[in-house]
């Protein structure tokens, strides 16, 4: 089999018709394990009200056993991050968020949705393409493999109480479907797992420095260092960069960061629009994070009511209301509230949410941002406001 042909396969292998049927082998094989064990365990009760109370039980333990696998895969980017020179910058779970702030371990509040976790970590200084990567994306994949070996050993092993043995079996699926689901190369939703990540930076070392931007830009970021105060060089990109992989244009969407920082609206708005122009496989979360900054563009622009209400779709509605803790979704309704709606009340019911979430968002440097540009909403000659509202620092 020639080259192209087995890369024409394996394109195949990840279509969409690909990841359905690999959920559904993934499921049954889940099934298949949960029949075996479950049998084990009923055989062994001694009434049909055992078995009733029992289910939700059960339940609750599946769903402790998944939540703890996926804070160990999370765990193992963090312990394998190390070993490869990364530094802590923050570990998530739910929306509990740990941080490390000026030398010292802080909790705050965040979520992002679709995700359960995420642990962030700051790469070694360097070109950026020589970033370790291998061990850092594999860090989860082996924590889950790991784990899932030990729970089949302890079960198999020693004698022990019936939910015990059940949640140790319960582990050992959650993390043989964690390997599964990020260990094999492919996209979800058009994001890449750990395995795609590790592939497509082997490959191609554009995506290996693109990495390696953004995650050294969110380390900074967290650390209170403005992107506006990062070089620009680190945010441009070669002509034939393909802005169709999500690596790449996520460094299009920072640079577009970096001038909307600056305040440079038009030529944040012309990197989104290049964006949407020439990739038109970007990923639905960059689409919706790009349709949100245009939308915030053209109301303290020209305001026109036909783009704005082409751009504010019941889809990005929807949107924005799961990343409602955003502190960028927060400054674009204060802007919808008094320039389009010129609702004070709803202006000030905002400012005071965002009091909350500034208090409490990981990223300082990006509040400090927000903030300013929210003092310079306030300014703008289309917007008359009372003169109890204003940016509450």
């Amino acid at each position: 089999m020639n080259k192209k042909l087995q890369k024409n396969k394996f394109k195949i292998c990840f279509t969409k018709t690909g990841r359905i049927i690999l959920s559904m082998c993934i499921g049954a094989i889940i099934g298949i394990f949960m029949a075996i064990f479950g049998k084990h365990i009923f055989d062994n009760m001694d009434t049909f009200n055992d078995i009733i109370f029992s289910i939700p039980l059960l339940i609750a333990l599946l769903m402790v056993a998944f939540m703890l696998q996926l804070i160990l895969h999370e765990a193992g980017h963090l312990i394998c991050g190390i070993w490869s020179g990364y530094e802590f910058v923050s570990f998530r779970v739910g929306s509990l968020t740990f941080v490390k702030e000026d030398g010292n371990i802080v909790l705050k509040k965040f979520k992002v949705a679709g995700t359960g976790g995420q642990c962030l970590m700051m790469p070694p200084e360097g070109n950026g393409y020589d970033c370790p990567y291998i061990l850092y994306n594999l860090g989860g994949i082996l924590m889950n493999f790991l784990v899932s070996c030990l729970c089949i050993i302890l079960y198999i092993v020693f004698p022990m109480p019936k939910l015990i043995a059940m949640f140790l079996i319960f582990t050992a699926i959650s993390g043989i479907y964690d390997v599964i689901v990020n260990g094999i190369p492919m996209k979800v939703s058009g994001i890449s797992n750990d395995g795609h990540n590790i592939l497509s930076m082997k490959k191609d070392k554009l995506s290996r420095h693109s990495f390696y931007i953004q995650l050294r830009v969110n380390g900074l970021l967290y650390q209170g260092i403005r992107i506006k105060d990062m070089p620009l060089r680190w945010f441009e990109l070669p002509p034939n960069a393909n802005l169709n992989h999500s690596l790449i244009s996520s460094i299009k969407c920072l640079e577009a960061t970096y001038y909307h920082d600056k305040k440079e609206f038009d030529k944040a708005k012309e990197c989104y629009e290049t964006l949407l122009n020439n990739a038109p496989n970007l990923i639905k979360l960059f689409q919706n994070e790009i349709n949100c900054e245009l939308l915030f563009y053209e109301i303290i622009g020209q305001c026109r009511k036909e783009i704005i209400d082409k751009l504010y779709t019941k889809e990005l509605k929807k949107y924005i209301k799961l990343t409602d803790c955003y502190i960028t979704r927060k400054r674009l309704m204060y802007a919808y509230a008094v320039i389009v709606e010129k609702d004070n009340v709803k202006a000030d019911k905002l400012l005071k949410e965002i009091d909350i979430v500034k208090k409490t968002y990981p990223a300082k440097a990006e509040v400090e941002s927000e903030l300013e540009i929210i003092e310079f909403i306030r300014w703008l000659p289309s917007v008359t406001l009372p003169s109890s509202l204003g940016v509450r620092y």
